[in-house]
């Protein structure tokens, strides 16, 4: 997973708001999927989802190392979601099934970045891994990006060691920029490097896999 921003603390980023004629949409739907903006409601199946999962998620995932919480605290958690979702904030997306009936993972996209430029986070629960769904996510969400709200440039950050989030962006023809040295802490505390992968807008086949 790719430096996922579901439930970690928020506090200290700065995030740009988008107008009302540039947000992108509430829910959005793919072969397989369904990518809907977050609901209070949500907070019992992805709690069964992060629960069920937290070994996976824990090497990789800031917030998981804090988790479970409550339902609850989950739910007003997702509202906060909904709120900056509203406000042009931020866009934290669920991975659905297409019928909604079971949560994958999350995902969203995230303007702190600079102008004109927007970074795409992903998760997913252990037992929905190597079936190709952050793939297929990331790949309506760059669309959206940089066809449809007509921002210029993408960027995916993660964590070297995590090659399956690596080969999300290599899959969709993103470019690996930099890796930034030790630029900020794994779970467990300890200095990690980031790999910045980009993709702009113009080059053609935006978010779509290489054959």
């Amino acid at each position: 997973m790719c430096k996922g921003r579901f439930p970690f603390k928020l506090g200290g980023v700065t995030t740009a708001r988008l107008d009302a004629r540039d947000r992108p949409p509430a829910q959005l739907v793919t072969a397989r999927l369904t990518l809907r903006a977050w609901r209070p409601e949500d907070a019992p199946l992805i709690r069964e989802a992060i629960d069920s999962s937290l070994a996976h998620l824990r090497p990789w995932m800031p917030w998981a190392v804090h988790e479970p919480s409550s339902i609850e605290a989950t739910a007003a958690l997702l509202e906060r979601f909904r709120d900056d979702f509203a406000a042009g904030r931020d866009f934290h997306y669920g991975i659905f099934t297409r019928d909604e009936r079971e949560v994958l993972g999350g995902t969203g996209l995230h303007p702190r970045i600079g102008p004109g430029a927007i970074e795409i986070g992903y998760w997913l629960r252990e037992t929905a891994t190597r079936r190709g769904y952050a793939t297929e996510a990331v790949a309506r969400l760059t669309r959206v990006a940089l066809e449809e709200l007509g921002l210029t440039r993408v960027e995916i950050r993660c964590d070297p060691r995590n090659t399956a989030s690596a080969a999300v962006p290599r899959r969709l023809g993103y470019r690996h920029v930099e890796t930034l040295e030790a630029n900020t802490l794994t779970p467990a505390g300890e200095p990690r490097d980031t790999m910045v992968w980009a993709q702009a807008a113009g080059r053609g086949g935006e978010g779509r896999p290489r054959p």
